[in-house]
């Protein structure tokens, strides 16, 4: 059982005081002992000098008898226990007593010497046999005193200890309280000493501990309460993040014109089916779907009316599918569709031919009914490609191609991604020779039915390709058109047919030279202003230069290009209208454009011979021409038959392989002056 501080405390003062008594009484002992041994020493040295005067006559005289009753003389002295006497020579002559030396015995010496001369020594033993048993005593009584003196310590101090620690108790039995988390509570406070203070400081903290406790009390309430509310707010808060996470997941993932899945969600979808694909020998088809003309729309009746376009698209393409397909809008007017299970080009061209006969159903567009037609390209997993990127490259190759030969729809096939890799390095190439000046022009003459004379040139580019050689137009100019390089290609040529125009003008032989024009020219803001600078660089007279614009360009955005054309109309530069016949124009618009010339399409002129429509064709062109004051440009002589025909028509000009083919221009100028 431990003990209690009480006793301890007790138990510790009682024999700290009890030593210290015990150190006290115990040196006070040997300092007794100290001075009774230095005392018996005093006297045995005064006795044995007294002793060495009795015996110095007898010693001097020789009596040995006297010397005798001397020696027992002095041992009848108190505590004398020994005596002797020696002569000079060290012989003993008398002594009495025994000699003992103890503890309490002490030894004194004295010579015996008659003016100054030693005639012996006297030797005698005190003992302090009577003091013994008193330090005896002395130390009995000394430890009854200490034995008293620690009981009664021990007894003042349990009663002090038992008032401290009825305070202690008392303060102890407070803390385990408060431990026990009771507040409030107050001790008896007893007396006016530290403890007291202590006992009531103790009470003082009691007092506000339990105020404190009221008061955490309190705002533990309030914090319930407001946890509550906190619970209630985020709990809206997460049922709002949640909604707002799936409308941006949703917006992340579809496109919020036609609520279609986007880019984002199909690469998502081709890499699962791409997984699954692989785990079970599975096939699928991606098909790629880009609506032809759309930008016609957008230019013609407003993005308004293209939007509009899109859903419906969206909405046909949907209809059409199975629940297990994808229908995704790539952005603009390419949609893309993945078909899980198609394993075969004609499982998928079934399924594009299904979907572009959806498309063909005419779209309501405010007043107006579009047709609607698209091309589609399809790439199939995995023979033509096991990974995102790849099928959606060749799913887009077999659409350009599709698009580009006008075949509606088209599977992929290994050759057509080595086309677009020269497509790729070609359209490279014509960058790198429109900023070197690798393009030349070839030179194609206009004769005048009438008189049969050379009335103008056709400026036709030419590119002299390092490693392909001589290449014409249509193996350049359609994919300039399709890149950003179609204005600088233009302008080049442009400048190279001006700076030729001034060398004629020059040399008194001055000849118009016609210049092709794209329909992306037309779309330039800027290109009237352009074709002034142009012209004004070169040094050139505007009415030297012809601007030729496809039927087809016109009726693609007619407003723009009427204003184009009535703008160069005001710089000086006539236009002519190229390929009339394949645009369907009216004679109403016809009438509002600011051109001099049409040119007959080339392919009315070759088969007048054969086709008795085509003769008909022509000879209504050029009336209708004649009709709006406008001259008329035959294309495509290549017979003398042709061109007898084309002069019994009232046709003006004439154009094509039996009269020049396109020529550099040195030989074009010996072409000229042979036929001068």
């Amino acid at each position: 059982m431990a003990m209690s501080f009480r006793a301890k405390m007790i138990t510790g003062i009682v024999l700290i005081e009890g030593l210290f008594l015990l150190a006290i009484l115990m040196s006070s002992l040997g300092i007794l002992s100290q001075s009774r041994k230095q005392a018996l020493v005093t006297r045995a040295a005064s006795d044995a000098r007294l002793f060495a005067t009795a015996a110095a006559h007898a010693l001097v005289s020789d009596d040995i008898g006297a010397l005798q009753r001397i020696v027992r003389q002095v041992l009848r002295n108190r505590g004398v226990t020994y005596a002797a006497a020696w002569d000079g020579d060290g012989r003993l002559l008398a002594h009495a007593g025994r000699n003992t030396v103890g503890a309490h015995t002490y030894q004194a010496v004295a010579s015996v010497a008659v003016d100054k001369t030693s005639y012996g020594k006297v030797e005698i033993e005190v003992a302090d046999r009577g003091f013994g048993p008193i330090l005896e005593q002395a130390g009995r009584r000394i430890i009854v005193i200490a034995l008293g003196e620690m009981l009664l310590t021990g007894l003042i101090f349990w009663i002090f200890g038992r008032y401290l620690m009825r305070q202690i108790a008392a303060i102890e039995a407070g803390t385990a309280r408060i431990a026990q988390g009771e507040f409030g509570f107050q001790l008896p406070v007893t007396g006016g000493d530290e403890l007291a203070r202590m006992v009531a400081g103790f009470n003082g903290m009691s007092t506000q501990l339990k105020a404190l406790q009221e008061e955490a009390a309190r705002e533990h309430q309030q914090v319930l309460a407001a946890n509550e509310q906190l619970k209630e707010r985020i709990h809206e808060r997460t049922e709002a993040l949640a909604v707002a996470n799936r409308e941006l997941e949703y917006l992340a993932m579809h496109d919020p014109l036609t609520g279609l899945p986007n880019r984002i969600l199909l690469q998502d979808r081709l890499l699962q089916v791409i997984r699954a694909g692989r785990r079970e020998a599975a096939s699928f088809a991606l098909m790629i779907l880009d609506i032809d003309g759309f930008k016609d729309v957008n230019d013609s009746l407003g993005h308004q009316a293209g939007d509009h376009l899109l859903q419906e698209v969206a909405t046909r393409l949907v209809s059409r599918l199975r629940q297990s397909d994808t229908a995704v809008r790539l952005g603009g007017d390419e949609f893309a569709i993945l078909l899980p299970g198609v394993a075969h080009g004609a499982g998928a061209e079934k399924v594009a031919r299904k979907l572009l006969r959806t498309l063909e159903e005419p779209v309501v567009l405010g007043d107006r009914r579009v047709s609607v037609t698209a091309s589609c390209g399809v790439a199939l997993f995995p023979a033509h490609g096991d990974e995102v990127g790849v099928l959606l490259r060749h799913a887009d190759r077999a659409m350009y191609e599709a698009k580009r030969g006008r075949r509606g729809f088209l599977v992929f096939a290994p050759a057509m991604d080595e086309e677009g890799d020269n497509r790729l390095r070609l359209q490279v190439d014509l960058e790198q020779a429109i900023g070197h000046g690798d393009l030349v022009l070839h030179y194609q003459p206009t004769i005048d039915l009438v008189t049969g004379k050379i009335s103008g040139a056709e400026a036709l580019v030419r590119w002299q390709h390092p490693v392909l050689g001589m290449l014409p137009p249509a193996q350049f100019v359609p994919l300039a058109e399709r890149t950003h390089l179609m204005g600088p290609l233009t302008f080049y040529v442009l400048r190279l047919a001006a700076t030729q125009a001034r060398a004629w003008a020059e040399q008194a032989r001055p000849l118009p030279i016609a210049v092709n024009v794209s329909a992306v020219n037309l779309d330039d803001n800027e290109f009237v202003e352009s074709v002034g600078r142009i012209l004004q660089d070169a040094g050139v007279a505007s009415e030297l230069i012809e601007l030729e614009v496809t039927e087809t360009a016109l009726m693609r955005d007619p407003e723009r290009a009427q204003a184009a054309i009535q703008a160069l109309s005001e710089l000086g530069v006539r236009v002519a209208i190229d390929d009339f016949g394949t645009g369907y124009s009216s004679m109403t618009y016809l009438r509002k454009l600011a051109v001099a010339k049409i040119k007959i399409d080339k392919s009315f002129v070759m088969d007048m011979g054969v086709s008795r429509n085509d003769s008909v064709i022509v000879r209504s062109i050029v009336d209708l021409g004649h009709s709006l004051g406008l001259k008329v440009v035959g294309e495509g002589v290549e017979t003398a038959e042709a061109m007898a025909v084309l002069a019994s028509l009232g046709c003006d000009y004439a154009q094509g392989f039996h009269l020049a083919r396109p020529m550099d221009a040195p030989a074009f100028d010996r072409w000229r002056q042979e036929h001068a």
